[in-house]
């Protein structure tokens, strides 16, 4: 029975010895890294764009968790609290955006 291991990308080979079978080898490939292709006149304009599209998917996050705990804890909830919702679900976003750039 071959058992299977999950293995870091790092390692490269692992050799035991198993006392029925003798020795047994589980060889892992070692990967290349892929270059990031693009000219280096719009690498900033490009990391800017990574960088919102993160920044609004946690900002959508927020808001539609929020709404949906709001809605929940009281009647019409989301509609309620709308105003402050969205007012925290982009200071996430904001806040989201800022660290992509420390």
């Amino acid at each position: 029975m071959v058992k299977k291991l999950k293995l870091a990308k790092s390692v490269d080979t692992i050799s035991y010895l198993h006392p029925e079978d003798g020795m047994i080898t589980i060889a892992k490939n070692k990967r290349k890294r892929k270059r990031r292709k693009g000219s280096k006149q719009l690498a900033g304009a490009s990391k800017m764009m990574r960088a919102m599209s993160a920044a609004q998917l946690a900002g959508a996050e927020a808001m539609a968790d929020r709404s949906a705990k709001a809605d929940k804890d009281e009647k019409d909830g989301a509609i309620r609290n709308l105003a402050s919702n969205s007012q925290r679900a982009m200071e996430k976003a904001a806040k989201v955006f800022r660290r992509k750039f420390e």
